[in-house]
């Protein structure tokens, strides 16, 4: 966690935020946090007791780490200049190093985060500035200290990758995934809120497959995007998968508002 020694930057640890896996279209970190001060880098985790998921620090320049006074274990990702990655070290334990000859900066996530995100060496990353108001709409983006967890599900890898740029710019913290996997699976694993299906493939079988997840899972929101839509198979509304941000961030919002409301519900019986 404490980068090589002699190691200087003019800037110092910025606000929270968004790191996506550009290469494949999907978040590492909806709350990173970037440390490129020397005081900075050398404090690195000190005295803290853990790393949540979803969290990470990210330090630069540097090509190497130590563990040294941790309290717990951390995955390493090693990057080059341009946030490509060189180099992977899952279960970094306490008093122990990593490093790489072509790393430039070193992201730090919680133990077990390389596998659950999917990261593989050549990976490229890339971080995205939150911003208080979105600068292309005017609307304000959501708390990353509680954003939002949307589960995009489409086989269409450019559609992951608008969805989970996109969605992580205006604040929520995204997951995609390619569809051939159990989506209640992927519910439960992720936590998610809200569920975004492409239904481009069938509409017929992602209405289906809504009915079946609010059946098992009925506090969980649903929203339904399609290349070409089609209206009266559900009551489900189906929205045009490359219609407008606006657009699909109200529809999470709502579906995510009739999920609390059903919370509200659950709980006073």
């Amino acid at each position: 966690m404490t980068p090589a020694a002699g190691e200087t930057s003019c800037m110092g640890q910025t606000e929270p935020t968004v790191i996506i896996n550009a290469t494949r279209g999907s978040v590492v970190c909806h709350r990173g946090l970037i440390a490129d001060r020397s005081l900075t880098r050398m404090r690195g985790l000190l005295g803290r007791r853990g790393l949540p998921a979803g969290e990470g620090l990210l330090l630069r320049p540097g090509s190497s780490i130590h563990t040294a006074f941790m309290h717990f274990v951390i995955d390493a990702v090693m990057l080059d200049s341009e946030l490509r990655i060189v180099k992977l070290v899952p279960n970094l334990r306490p008093w122990h190093t990593a490093s790489a000859r072509r790393a430039r900066a070193v992201l730090e996530l919680a133990d077990g985060e390389i596998a659950r995100c999917g990261l593989h060496v050549d990976d490229r990353l890339e971080v995205c500035a939150p911003t208080v108001l979105d600068q292309a709409s005017g609307h304000a983006a959501l708390d990353l200290c509680s954003p939002a967890r949307v589960l995009v599900v489409a086989a269409d890898r450019r559609f992951r990758m608008f969805a989970s740029t996109s969605l992580a710019r205006r604040g929520y913290h995204v997951t995609v995934r390619n569809g051939t996997a159990d989506i209640v699976e992927l519910a439960v694993r992720e936590c998610a809120d809200v569920v975004v299906i492409d239904a481009t493939a069938s509409i017929t079988a992602a209405v289906h497959e809504v009915a079946r997840l609010q059946t098992i899972r009925p506090l969980l929101g649903m929203v339904v995007v399609s290349e070409d839509p089609q209206q009266g198979l559900s009551t489900l509304p189906i929205l045009p998968r490359w219609g407008s941000l606006d657009s699909l961030c109200a529809a999470i919002e709502q579906a995510g508002a009739d999920r609390r409301s059903a919370e509200v519900r659950y709980a006073g019986r």
